[in-house]
């Protein structure tokens, strides 16, 4: 196969004889449709989740037969002032797979590994229990062999040993969760080891939760607020992550921001990754005012806030939302000084 033949990882994928699975791990784990991510490939649609101004894919493929070994890249790539994928590093990418493996990239176990590049990246262990729970869910996999100690431990704390239970295997038992175990939950927690609430929670991020485990995570969230835990609430934050907008987390949002006293990056930075959709016109305001409050207090020199802004303001669905916001507040005194500065850097 010659790079000068095809001209897209899907095209490539598919004249190699493989099946594949893409996934977007920009801001979460979500599965991408292949016509979409052609679309993304090809420069038509800017991808849903960038991060970092890159968008950020697992790649999962295999051949085309039954019990075919998976095997999986993470690639990220660059992308332009508008949001867009920047082709040359698409193709560049292309001419690095092509040079060391032609077109046979399934085999012995060895045919798939990249050499080292710029586009190729490691999940960190949360995300990548998040995404393998995601993939065997929907890829019929077999799932961890320790939930089912998991489901006990849910059940009856007091009998199974929370440190005996793997990051996975917590992912892989609530991939799919029931109202039956959301309600276990609902009158265990006080009864759960810090520890696993956290990892619980955060494997919950990428989930679609019952809405009374939404309603009772936001209340959580909300309570903690009040309390002043900061670090119990951001667990609470990133488990009512969803991808589209929901009345509930929305509010739970503008509940957490009227309570906290001092808001600092790491309550800024979850918002940021994982509430985007929750950014209306009014939250994302209020979110513009605290990062530029926060950047004050913390002496960030709007460094901050322009981090926070520039990596947003390539999301598509929130792109138009923030310009106009930025317009709008010029001489708003809780965001002007920052709101300047931006305009001087980009200028």
């Amino acid at each position: 196969m010659n790079s000068q033949d095809i001209h897209s990882l899907s095209e490539f994928l598919l004249h190699a004889g493989t099946d594949y699975r893409i996934f977007d791990l920009g801001r979460g784990v979500y599965p991408v449709d292949s016509q979409t991510f052609l679309d993304i490939e090809n420069g038509k649609i800017c991808p849903p989740h960038p991060r970092q101004q890159h968008a950020w894919f697992a790649v999962v493929f295999w051949k085309t037969n039954k019990h075919a070994h998976r095997y999986i890249w993470f690639v990220k790539l660059p992308l332009d002032e508008q949001g867009l994928l920047i082709q040359a590093s698409r193709n560049h990418f292309l001419q690095i797979i092509v040079d060391a493996l032609g077109n046979q990239i399934t085999g012995d176990g060895k045919q798939e590994k990249l050499p080292d590049n710029p586009y190729t990246f490691t999940p960190g262990q949360q995300q990548m229990a998040q995404f393998s729970a995601l993939t065997r869910h929907l890829l019929n996999d077999p799932k961890h062999q320790g939930v089912e100690n998991v489901l006990h431990y849910l059940q009856t704390p007091s009998v199974i040993d929370w440190q005996q239970l793997p990051v996975q295997a917590i992912a892989d038992a609530i991939m799919d969760i029931s109202d039956a175990t959301a309600d276990i939950i609902i009158s265990q927690l006080d009864q759960y080891s810090q520890p696993f609430i956290d990892t619980l929670l955060s494997s919950l991020e990428c989930v679609s939760l019952p809405q009374k485990l939404t309603q009772f995570f936001c209340d959580k969230a909300i309570e903690c607020s009040v309390n002043d835990s900061p670090g119990t609430l951001l667990g609470f934050l990133r488990a009512v992550s969803q991808p589209t907008f929901s009345p509930t987390v929305n509010h739970c949002i503008n509940r957490v921001f009227d309570n906290i006293k001092q808001p600092d990056i790491d309550l800024l930075s979850v918002i940021a990754a994982r509430h985007v959709a929750q950014l209306d016109l009014l939250t994302a305001q209020r979110f513009l005012e605290i990062a530029a409050k926060a950047d004050a207090a913390g002496n960030y020199q709007h460094q901050l806030f322009i981090g926070l802004f520039t990596d947003l303001v390539q999301i598509p669905a929130l792109r138009r939302t923030l310009l106009i916001l930025a317009r709008a507040h010029q001489h708003n005194p809780d965001m002007k000084d920052a709101l300047a500065a931006l305009f001087q850097q980009a200028g």
